[in-house]
């Protein structure tokens, strides 16, 4: 999940079947605010693969906190199960530079890390919970699991602008009909951080 991403994101999702191959599930650009001022953007993407069986996601984001010039993207893939395969993710602060290129095979992670001052390339490797998945697809998970409103879902995602998993704790607040639309409010507590999304379904 991308660490500096605060305040309200809207996403629009679809209640039926993932989109045909070639197709995007839902895209979106968003602006961030604090303060009631915007400081840059974010774009995401979220992709299924019928033949490969695989979910995709792709995200960009850009802005500046205080004198700080923040860049980050992210690349990650799933199978149907949600269950992580690899992600590609860099980050620039100002001139430092950080990328980390991860792969899992069962519930290990193997990370190469590249700090951007030179040519070396740090390998880690490590043991993550069983049920683990990429942070960014927590909305998808959720909604695979259809919980009812204020039911707590306990999870252990990756954050994936560290190489590591943490536990984390995410529901749905509220439901509210629009007509042709329905609503839901999801607060999320994750890595010591809270989130709200308010998601968007149609039919």
């Amino acid at each position: 999940m991308l660490n500096f991403l605060f305040g309200v994101l809207v996403l629009i999702f679809s209640l039926g079947q993932p989109a045909l191959a070639g197709e995007i599930m839902f895209e979106g650009y968003y602006r961030i605010e604090i303060g009631g001022k915007p400081v840059g953007y974010t774009i995401q993407r979220y992709e299924y693969d019928p033949k490969a069986k695989t979910f995709e996601v792709t995200q960009f984001l850009r802005a500046k906190f205080g004198d700080k010039m923040f860049q980050e993207s992210l690349k990650g893939k799933a199978n149907d199960k949600f269950n992580p395969i690899s992600y590609a993710y860099t980050s620039q602060v100002n001139d430092q530079l950080k990328a980390i290129d991860a792969t899992f095979k069962g519930q290990i992670m193997t990370l190469k890390i590249n700090d951007g001052k030179s040519d070396k390339v740090k390998v880690e490797t490590h043991k993550v919970p069983e049920g683990t998945f990429l942070s960014s697809f927590l909305i998808y998970v959720m909604l695979q699991k259809k919980l009812p409103l204020n039911q707590a879902f306990k999870y252990s995602g990756i954050a994936e602008e560290e190489g590591a998993s943490y536990w984390g704790k995410a529901w749905l607040e509220s439901k509210e009909d629009k007509g042709k639309h329905v609503v839901f409010r999801v607060l999320n507590s994750f890595k010591g951080e809270e989130f709200v999304s308010k998601l968007m379904a149609v039919p």
